[in-house]
């Protein structure tokens, strides 16, 4: 299945979801959004949107602290 042109395009360190088109910050926050074969509402689990519009996990998330790769710590 294509993506959607709304949908927000990955980096190699982030993930997306080819079943429900939505992406996610980290591999882990993918995982965690897929169990049993199924998608599971994000924000159900407790993730929040960045301003890209992806998904991230709460708690030691370097976006969430405003770290970049660049920088470093903020």
């Amino acid at each position: 299945m294509r993506c959607k042109p709304t949908c927000v395009r990955p980096n190699p360190t982030n993930a997306h979801c080819a079943t429900c088109h939505q992406t996610f910050g980290a591999v882990s926050s993918f995982d965690r959004h897929r169990r049993g074969g199924q998608c599971i509402d994000p924000e159900t689990l407790g993730m929040w949107r960045d301003p890209r519009g992806m998904w991230r996990m709460p708690g030691p998330d370097p976006v969430a602290r405003g770290w970049t790769a660049a920088r470093g710590a903020a």
